[in-house]
């Protein structure tokens, strides 16, 4: 039994500041009973209680991140003790984090990898003997990899796109759409997930989302979109499909379960070749109707949650109808999303059934700004 960890430790670190332009700035970093401290060079302090508290790490498990429930502030250090005086100090309080991160940056490789091929062991006798069970097993295999699996495959698909357009870097447009991550962030489902976004100068009336968090808004759903909320419902829907792991199971369906083995044992860079091919714009929102349901209803759940009007999805659905009848081909999220009619009446009646107020909070967005910045 090892002994209790000594609060009076310190060790190096680093501080990350959303709202310092600088990056990273080093740090020495303390535990407490109440949260962890780290102390600037500049003398100033920055703290992040334990309750809400986010765990992560980078894949290889070198630097360790706590980010504090809002995402504005991360505490994160290489030092091999860092992880122990977390758990230590944090107790109850970071449980169901400290759980996730067991189960992924602390499990070895070895006894990762060799669950994972127990899945996939299971995954082959079925598709054998019972093939409808293939999709149960597949889906299995996906469930016993680590989220970095995602983060890896998705920013190697990202930085290889080609995205149709230049990349946006007008902060007017880039802070009202970093405005809605911001609210919706802290309530997604999976703790893990940090997310990225491009704004694309297109008018293609279309948002997508790669596995591990990385998202791309086109400008044309921007400026089709009636208000903030009905962007935000879009989001809140592309949200779900990276924390429920949707492109990641796509993929495994798509590439068979032999090429799934090479995932597993770790060859990433296999699938992401594979991956730029199926991710691709002409393809990327092909999700299954389960998924897009279940995209539909966790992005209503994510939306009211952060206490924004979860009927502004349904109401970019209606808003589309009316406007363009039969909906052209530019307007790629919504054409390649069918059954709407059924889908607005899902959302609808989700939001209805689990909503427990009427009185949602706007979104801080100068929305005729962006729009003005967009011209």
């Amino acid at each position: 039994m090892t002994g209790a960890y000594d609060l009076e430790q310190s060790m190096d670190g680093w501080v990350f500041q959303r709202s310092n332009p600088e990056g990273r700035q080093p740090a020495r970093i303390r535990m407490r009973l109440d949260g962890i401290v780290a102390s600037l060079e500049d003398g100033t302090t920055v703290q992040i209680p334990w309750k809400g508290m986010r765990l992560n790490a980078e894949p290889g498990g070198e630097v360790i991140y706590c980010i504090a429930a809002d995402g504005a502030q991360r505490i994160f250090s290489e030092d091999p003790d860092f992880l122990r005086a977390v758990e230590a100090a944090g107790g109850n309080d970071l449980s169901d984090a400290l759980a996730r991160m067991q189960g992924t940056r602390t499990s070895t490789p070895f006894t990762h990898r060799l669950g994972c091929v127990g899945c996939l062991t299971l995954t082959v006798l079925f598709a054998i003997s019972v093939p409808h069970l293939f999709r149960w097993g597949v889906d299995s295999t996906v469930e016993a990899l680590p989220y970095s699996v995602d983060e890896v495959i998705g920013e190697q698909v990202w930085g290889g796109m080609d995205l149709g357009g230049d990349e946006v870097s007008d902060p007017e447009v880039r802070d009202a759409v970093q405005a809605i991550f911001d609210r919706l962030t802290p309530h997604s489902e999976l703790p893990e997930a940090e997310f990225q976004f491009k704004v694309i100068d297109s008018e293609v009336v279309n948002a997508f989302a790669l596995p591990g968090g990385y998202i791309t808004v086109f400008t044309g759903l921007l400026t089709e979109a009636s208000s903030p909320e009905e962007v935000a419902g879009v989001i809140a829907h592309e949200m779900a499909h990276v924390t429920h792991r949707h492109g990641l199971r796509r993929m495994a369906h798509s590439v068979g379960l032999w090429a799934s083995v090479t995932l597993v044992l770790g060859n990433t860079d296999v699938l992401a070749s594979i991956a730029r091919d199926l991710f691709t714009l002409a393809s990327v929102n092909g999700y299954s109707q389960d998924q897009e349901t279940d995209a539909d209803l966790e992005g209503v759940r994510m939306l009211m949650a952060a206490r924004i009007d979860p009927t502004g999805l349904a109401h970019f659905f209606e808003h589309l109808a009316e406007e363009h009848g039969d909906v052209p081909d530019t307007l790629a999220w919504f054409s390649t999303h069918p059954q709407h009619e059924e889908r607005i009446a899902a959302i609808e009646a989700f939001a209805a059934a689990n909503a427990n107020t009427d009185e949602w909070e706007p979104l801080d967005v100068d929305w005729d700004a962006m729009l003005k910045a967009l011209e």
